[in-house]
């Protein structure tokens, strides 16, 4: 299996997992330092004075020490914690991509597929959320033949559908995906109206059950309520082929059944 990572462009409002999220946080923080150093004066007071009375010194004296020890002390916490904030901030945080493959802030795009050397396999794209889920619908399909293609990145799935739809026998998209469920659906819809031909299997959280009468077929021609596992998996490849070929007056014999096998 392949894998490919490249990393979105983040403006202003980073995530918070992100390395410009981590630094406004650090940047912001800077007080907490000044508490911290402040907090452990106190322990160290309790802890010098008696020490100190008990040497021999005088109690006036033993505080007196006591206070510049702590004055000490504090000064260089701070100092520490400023040295550390500057070199950060000249870029220790923003170096290289994060090591997290399911960082919010990355895009992915995953090959999975059979052994080489058995010809070229039909290929699915799948637009989905990185997850357990995802990776199993991926596995399972590869193990039926398939060259699974998964992003995150929709657009760029749908430009590459649209340049080549012949290299593509059908989709798969997780409407749970779109941050927006409204912009998601215009995307579907344009997306079938310049490739009527793609079949499209939806997958979603928030549907009640499984539709697989091809009731969406403006955006898809079957619908599974997720979680989405193996069995009802080809359940719905097998209704969203039915309901495409059913359009194109191709229900059922010889072609139709070609197509479903790609």
């Amino acid at each position: 299996m392949a894998f490919r990572f490249s990393r979105r462009p983040r403006g202003p409002g980073a995530k918070p997992g992100s390395a410009e999220g981590r630094k406004r946080r650090q940047d912001e923080g800077g007080p907490g330092l000044a508490v911290a150093a402040a907090l452990l004066c106190g322990p160290l007071a309790l802890v010098s004075v008696p020490v100190l009375w008990w040497s021999g010194t005088s109690l006036a004296g033993a505080v007196v020490l006591t206070v510049l020890l702590q004055l000490s002390v504090f000064l260089a916490v701070l100092a520490v914690g400023c040295y550390r904030s500057k070199r950060a901030g000249a870029g220790g945080l923003s170096e290289g991509p994060q090591h997290d493959p399911v960082a919010p802030d990355l895009a992915i795009w995953q090959s999975y597929s059979r052994l080489e050397g058995e010809g070229d396999p039909p290929r699915v794209a799948l637009v989905a959320p990185p997850s357990v889920q995802t990776r199993q619908i991926a596995t399972d399909l590869a193990e039926q033949g398939h060259d699974v293609q998964h992003t995150t990145d929709a657009d760029a799935m749908f430009d590459s559908v649209r340049a080549r739809p012949a290299d593509w026998r059908f989709m798969i998209v997780d409407l749970d995906l779109f941050d927006d469920l409204a912009d998601g659906v215009d995307e579907l819809i344009s997306f079938r109206q310049d490739c009527a031909a793609i079949p499209v299997l939806l997958l979603s959280g928030s549907v009640s059950r499984d539709e697989l009468s091809g009731h969406r077929r403006a955006i898809g021609d079957a619908t599974l309520q997720k979680p989405v596992f193996r069995c009802r998996l080809l359940v719905g490849i097998d209704a969203m082929w039915e309901n495409r070929l059913a359009d194109d007056g191709l229900a059922d014999g010889p072609r139709a059944r070609a197509l479903r096998r790609g």
